[in-house]
């Protein structure tokens, strides 16, 4: 039965066009590692900075449905969807709204000072390279809420997992502003001196969601717009990612896939208050035109922002005298002439990341995460590594 299959794969690829002989071995090959997997599905693409060259889904977004995962499948993206915080910092900049240098509490209904720190304002340039100060800690889990915490049943979980479910389902959910505040301001009644670093902003890179976060809250307030309005208005609709959104009232849950953390145990639903550092839903179709657009302002010919725009956003922020440590350009990972980003949650694993001198972009999601099965990130270091060896 597999033979046959991967013989219909072949017919498929060699009677399509644009298809060339190493597309065709990765086709077969990502074939062959899903069925050696323990993944659900998974979707991928490669492009260039005029199309799309491969796109292939593969596996099931419904297990028990028999649903196929297909590259229509929406599906949360995890922390990849900082990437479109950089566009929307970016595009406020432009439009004279914001400044990269400029303290926060500019823009902010209510102040955050770094504690330690207080004579040091964060800005915004702090946020976005991961040097604010700002740590998540485990304040962090408050800002996953389950669609139905009532209906959860501990009992179909691993013994060691079902205190993180039984935590989050005491979660409830709010308005990311009074996420924020409870969190960071010295009002909120979540508020601690831990949840900043004893570093100054600017001197130490500490990964953080709720910095993120923060950030796409500064753009709301700079511009007037809800995020959601921002980032429709000036990213997905010039690119025409229709299926795209921040919810279910946002974006195309029609086709959304159903999380796993293994292939016989279901993620329970759920959302983020802080959606813009991991909240993104989206699929593969529309993803791919996404990353051309990122081929092409590399390139000065994208559309979304100016040439100058780009190139900061893509520029190592480490230059800068402010910004003492850094590994990012604008929330973009930019390493060994590479750049990108990855995520993952519940249920979620997700990498994207181009070669401008290649100009091969590349992308990969997936409904299963890892938590209960390592074997999962040895299948996907396989699938990426076979993705992305192509010319």
């Amino acid at each position: 039965m597999k033979n046959l299959i991967i013989l219909s794969l072949v017919a498929f690829l060699l009677f399509s066009c644009d298809t060339d002989d190493d597309l065709l071995m990765t086709h077969i090959e990502l074939q062959e590692l899903y069925d050696s997997s323990d993944l659900a599905g998974f979707s991928v693409a490669i492009v260039d900075d005029k199309e799309y060259l491969y796109q292939h889904s593969f596996g099931y977004a419904d297990v028990k449905e028999d649903k196929e995962y297909t590259k229509y499948t929406t599906q949360s993206i995890g922390s990849i969807s900082k990437t479109i915080i950089a566009l929307s910092v970016m595009k406020a900049v432009e439009q004279g709204k914001l400044d990269l240098d400029t303290d926060i509490n500019t823009y902010l209904p209510f102040d955050i000072i770094h504690p330690h720190h207080p004579d040091k304002p964060i800005t915004v340039r702090h946020l976005a390279t991961h040097t604010s100060g700002i740590t998540d800690s485990d304040i962090y889990y408050k800002s996953y809420v389950l669609d139905t915490p009532n209906q959860i049943n501990l009992s179909l979980f691993p013994e060691d997992f079902r205190p993180i479910v039984e935590l989050l389902s005491t979660n409830v959910k709010m308005d990311e502003s009074i996420f924020l505040k409870n969190v960071l301001s010295t009002s909120g009644k979540w508020y601690s001196q831990d949840h900043f670093t004893q570093n100054a902003p600017g001197e130490k890179y500490k990964y953080s969601n709720i910095a993120a976060a923060l950030a796409a809250f500064v753009v709301e307030n700079a511009t007037g717009f809800s995020y959601e309005e921002y980032t429709h208005k000036y990213i997905f609709e010039p690119l025409n990612m229709d299926a795209t959104g921040w919810g279910a009232n946002d974006a195309n849950m029609r086709d959304h896939a159903t999380l796993y953390y293994t292939k016989d145990i279901e993620v329970p639903k759920y959302s983020l208050i802080t959606k813009a550092d991991g909240g993104l839903i989206t699929n593969t179709s529309d993803f791919s035109k996404y990353l051309i657009e990122m081929l092409r302002g590399y390139h000065g010919k994208g559309k979304l922002l100016s040439v100058a725009s780009y190139k900061e956003m893509f520029t190592l922020q480490s230059k800068y005298s402010q910004i003492k440590e850094s590994m990012t350009g604008i929330f973009w990972g930019v390493e060994g002439g590479e750049i990108g980003h990855t995520g993952s949650a519940h249920g979620i694993i997700t990498i994207c990341s181009f070669d401008p001198i290649k100009n091969r972009g590349y992308y990969f999601m997936t409904n299963t995460s890892e938590e209960l099965n390592l074997d999962i990130e040895r299948s996907i270091k396989k699938i990426w590594n076979e993705l992305t060896s192509k010319k």
